[in-house]
């Protein structure tokens, strides 16, 4: 989506490349698809290079964005994460390319369904999610909890959140609703192992360490923005 629907998404970027040469930045933006791929790790990584012939030998790019596709941060894969720098000052060495400062950052992305769950079934081994919904602003898993001990204890249980924005511009799960059928299992308890095992939107190891400042859930995916 990225290569094609990245246009579509963002006609502004589109405009620039009509009527900017492509001889012009073609450099600049291989030297920074190396720094961001050796930085993240992300199945492609796309710049799009915003600066006149001038300003490139300056080493200023006004606006500088990269698209991810296939990202993982924290152990949370990503689909898709468009990250837009402004005023970026760089320098060139025979290393490639090295980015000295920009004025701000903006990040934004989308986790799909599948991933959200996948990492479920990898972080919660005792239980097994059979129905899992992103919509409306919510998120919904309903599973089999099993744990063993002098006696095996089983559960279905039902837990119902939404992602809430910390202080520290971190956005997590909390479970404010449950339901459970054996009253000697905490839906609590098991409402905050799940939190912590579903995706944690957090970005203080990412470039320039984001905080979330939005979370959308829907249409199967959870969308976020970070500033």
């Amino acid at each position: 989506m990225c290569r094609k629907g990245f246009l579509l998404v963002v006609p502004v970027l589109l405009a620039v490349f009509l009527a900017w040469p492509a001889a012009a930045s073609s450099v600049e933006e291989e030297l920074f698809s190396r720094y961001f791929s050796e930085r993240v790790r992300a199945e492609s990584v796309l710049p799009v290079v915003s600066a006149t012939e001038e300003e490139l030998r300056r080493g200023a790019v006004p606006t500088l964005t990269v698209c991810l596709e296939r990202a993982e941060i924290g152990g949370v894969a990503y689909d898709r994460l468009l990250l837009v720098l402004s005023d970026v000052l760089f320098t060139r060495s025979e290393d490639g390319i090295r980015i000295l400062s920009y004025r701000d950052s903006r990040l934004s992305g989308t986790i799909l369904k599948k991933d959200f769950l996948a990492r479920l079934q990898r972080k919660m081994s005792h239980y097994a999610v059979s129905k899992l919904e992103l919509k409306d602003g919510k998120v919904m898993v309903f599973g089999a909890y099993r744990r063993k001990g002098t006696f095996s204890m089983n559960a279905l249980i039902r837990l119902t959140g939404q992602y809430v924005i910390d202080g520290a511009g971190k956005a997590l799960i909390r479970f404010d609703d449950s339901t459970n059928d054996n009253p000697f299992i905490s839906a609590a308890d098991v409402g905050r192992a799940v939190a912590k095992a579903a995706p944690v939107l957090s970005f203080s190891d990412f470039f320039a360490s984001p905080k979330v400042t939005e979370v959308r859930v829907g249409h199967d995916m959870v969308w976020f923005s970070a500033k």
